[in-house]
């Protein structure tokens, strides 16, 4: 039966397998093992690198050569996500710098697409891809992977192809695993980089700032200034590359450029070398000066400066030169340098700000040292001829006595110098003639003495000189025949030919003179000269017992006030100085007395003529000033807002730094300039009119009332009172002394105060005694008044005490 016949079914052979599915699977799994091989051994090769150059130069390789692509590139984002950079390649993108693409903008080609967009681009044909840029050669397949970390883009692995359809999903998602352990490196590497930059940049700043700290500390304790060039220049040294070192200072006054520190590999300078200022026009250094601002450039800038600015070469030209200006006092500026002749070591601009730094504190350390200097150098000679002044040679005498006791062979003498017609001078040129003729005079003097001979100005027309080594009075005799055959020639002064003659007093310190001091061989020079000058002036005399100081006039009275400034014996007395109409106090006028620790109390009518002549007069208005600026600040300081008024002379009026002088001294005090008032007279005024007019004009500028005192007993010219701008007319005592009753015709006062009023002045009348006179002063229209009927001289103690009254 059919439904019998056994059914013959097929069985599947045991022994035959399905090859083809296992291949399949065989070569996936060798694919995905060969993958994880790829990554196992990225992770592990990237753990050992520390450098992000290595880093991503071993990505690139590897993946290169075993995915077997062609080309393997790795672009970096910069610092400002603006670009991506060609950091590293392999395959045929290996190439040389600057061929290719070494810099993508975003959005710009396949790699700034995939930047831009944060996603990998996998293009299986760039002809059909808008945005494809052709790097090194044309590629027909492309795939860019972003290496992206916390959301931020790091870079772009990309990878080119000349075959379409190269790569696939899976090179797309190996390469993202391996974009994810490059950007976990690389984000490891920039943390563990700005580790070590914060610790360097602390480390730095610790080291600079302890570096910065000695060189100010050393800046501020440094008297020997090459001890302080050298330890700056080891500071400098241990913060930037500077085996080529130097400091340039030019000085304005003496027109000269110097270095005082010089340190270079290449060259060599001397401190003592100075050049002459021709060679700021065309040097680097010049260069620097002139337009006051630093300079860093490197070599290839060097050269076109030369060239653009006209500039020599001094010495080998350097890779890279930084300097940097500063300024040290009114006159003096300098450069300090670094410059490499290595071409890998250039300077940055960090360097610069160091540099500047440094500068600074050279300039701190050089302007206390020459101010101390210019302190001592003032302190120690005479504003206007340079010279010595009298504490110096004073200096120099003692210790030339003292190398006499040591050599007693070496004798020495002083030379005690007057000039005879110095007044005339001042009075018929002026006192900027009368000043120049000093100088000149003092140049010349100079040219009749030896180099170690010592001149000194002692103050007005008197110079004295120091001669020390001589063996016989001949040879001392035989100077001061040079000096007055010297000055019988006219000497030169702008363009005018001006006659001098001295009188000069010897004094010969021999070695049979025991107990003779410094002191008392110039005081025999001084009475010397002085029975020169009564022996007919222009002639030399050397002392001998036989000359008494009693019998010249007025030398006793001169040192004895020489003595009195030094030691602070003058005093001031006040006498008030008030409205007519209802006593109100204006003012105090100043008065000078001289209580004579042995004489008694000297008159200012002997002892001011006598400071007029030897022009003592300078020192004792400025002595008086002093004073009594000291009281008026006193006294406004308690609230009293009147004015002290100070007699001075033309002399002092007339000096050149008088006003900036004053001006200072007064805001030393610290009270407005209207609490001072300056009488002069009428003889003042003239016999230095130019002079004086110039002064009071800027004396007025500033608030300081002008008053002209003793009026009418002096020229009594109206022309000149239309030469000068004053505020107060002060009528001599002698014209109030006989004004008794108000019925009297007093044509001479009521002359001066109608006068007074037409120009516009104020009137003070001197010398009131009675309530009469003060009467018919102020029916005659005169505004204030002084004398005993309101009070006489006081003291500045008797003088509050009055005011409480």
């Amino acid at each position: 039966m059919a439904n019998d016949v056994p059914v013959i079914m097929s069985k599947r052979n045991p022994d035959a397998v399905d090859t083809s599915r296992l291949e399949t699977k065989l070569a996936l799994l060798t694919e995905q093992n060969h993958e994880l091989r790829i990554i196992n051994q990225l992770a592990t090769e990237l753990h050992q690198l520390n450098d992000v150059k290595a880093v991503t130069d071993y990505v690139a390789s590897t993946l290169a050569s075993m995915l077997g692509f062609e080309d393997c590139a790795i672009f970096l984002m910069d610092a400002d996500h603006q670009q991506l950079l060609r950091f590293s390649a392999a395959g045929s993108r290996n190439l040389l710098d600057g061929i290719g693409y070494s810099a993508l903008l975003l959005d710009q080609g396949i790699v700034g697409h995939c930047a831009s967009q944060r996603q990998s681009l996998l293009v299986e044909d760039t002809r059909q891809c808008t945005y494809y840029l052709m790097d090194v050669a044309h590629s027909l397949s492309e795939l860019a992977v972003p290496v992206i970390d916390t959301g931020e883009v790091l870079a772009v692995i990309d990878c080119e192809h000349h075959q379409t359809g190269y790569f696939t999903k899976q090179h797309q998602q190996l390469l993202e695993q391996v974009a994810s352990i490059l950007a976990s490196k690389l984000r490891w590497l920039q943390t563990l980089s700005q580790l070590e930059e914060s610790v360097e940049k602390l480390e730095y700043a610790e080291k600079l700032q302890k570096s910065l700290y000695e060189i100010a500390s050393f800046a501020y304790f440094a008297d020997d200034l090459s001890e302080f060039y050298t330890h700056v220049h080891q500071v400098v040294s241990a913060l930037i590359y500077a085996p080529n070192f130097f400091i340039a200072l030019y000085d304005e006054d003496k027109e000269h450029l110097y270095f005082p520190y010089f340190v270079d590999t290449r060259g060599d300078e001397k401190p003592e070398q100075v050049y002459p200022k021709e060679i700021l026009k065309n040097s680097l250094t010049g260069y620097v000066f002139r337009t006051d601002r630093p300079l860093l450039v490197n070599r290839e800038q060097l050269n076109d400066l030369y060239q653009q600015k006209n500039l020599k070469v001094y010495g080998e030209t350097p890779e890279c030169w930084l300097g940097v200006p500063f300024h040290s006092g009114d006159s003096v500026h300098g450069v300090v340098v670094v410059q490499s002749y290595i071409e890998q070591i250039h300077y940055e601009p960090n360097d610069l700000e160091l540099l500047t730094f440094v500068a600074q504190h050279i300039s701190n350390a050089l302007e206390r040292v020459f101010s101390e200097r210019k302190l001592q150098h003032q302190a120690l000679h005479d504003s206007l001829t340079g010279l010595p002044n009298r504490a110096l040679f004073l200096d120099r005498v003692h210790h030339a006595f003292l190398r006499m006791q040591r050599f007693p062979e070496q004798q020495l003498a002083v030379m005690y110098l007057d000039l005879d017609k110095f007044k005339a001078v001042n009075d018929t040129h002026g006192h900027a003639v009368g000043d120049a003729f000093l100088v000149a005079v003092g140049k010349q003097l100079k040219q009749c003495m030896r180099q170690s001979d010592t001149l000194a100005r002692l103050g007005g027309d008197e110079f004295a000189i120091l001669l020390e080594d001589v063996d016989e009075l001949a040879t001392i005799e035989e100077v001061a025949q040079r000096i007055l055959l010297s000055l019988q020639r006219p000497v030169e002064v702008n363009g005018q030919a001006l006659l001098a003659s001295t009188s000069i007093g010897i004094s010969f310190c021999q070695l049979d003179a025991p107990g003779l001091i410094p002191d008392e061989l110039i005081r025999r020079a001084d009475i010397a000269m002085y029975q020169a000058k009564k022996d007919g002036r222009g002639i030399y005399r050397v002392y001998d017992e036989s000359m008494q100081a009693d019998e010249i006039p007025g030398w006793n009275i001169e040192q004895a006030l020489k003595t009195a400034l030094n030691d602070n014996q003058l005093q001031l007395v006040y006498q008030p100085i008030v409205a007519l109409e209802g006593n109100i106090v204006q003012g105090f006028e100043a008065l000078v007395r001289w209580p004579h620790p042995e004489q008694g109390m000297v008159m200012p009518d002997l002892f001011i003529p006598i400071a007029e002549q030897s022009r003592l007069i300078v020192r004792l208005d400025h002595y008086v000033l002093r004073k009594a600026l000291r009281q008026a600040a006193y006294w406004f300081a308690a609230g009293h807002r009147f004015y002290v008024s100070v007699n001075v002379s033309g002399t002092t009026v007339s000096e050149a730094g008088f006003v900036p002088w004053l001006q200072e001294l007064i805001q030393q005090f610290g009270i407005p300039c209207y609490c001072l008032a300056l009488e002069l007279t009428e003889r003042a005024l003239i016999e230095n009119m130019l002079q004086a007019k110039d002064s009071l004009q800027r004396l007025r500028k500033l608030g300081i009332r002008i008053l002209l005192d003793d009026f009418g007993t002096g020229y009594s010219s109206l022309s000149y009172l239309s030469e000068f701008r004053l505020d107060v007319l002060k009528i001599d005592r002698s014209f109030i002394n006989n004004m008794q009753d108000d019925e009297q015709d007093h044509p001479i006062v009521n002359t001066i105060i109608a006068l007074a009023k037409t120009l516009q002045l104020s009137v003070v009348a001197e010398g009131i005694e009675t309530q009469q006179q003060q009467h018919v002063l102020h029916r005659l229209g005169c505004d204030y008044g002084q004398g005993y009927l309101f009070a006489k001289p006081l003291s500045a103690e008797q003088a509050l005490d009055w005011l409480t009254s």
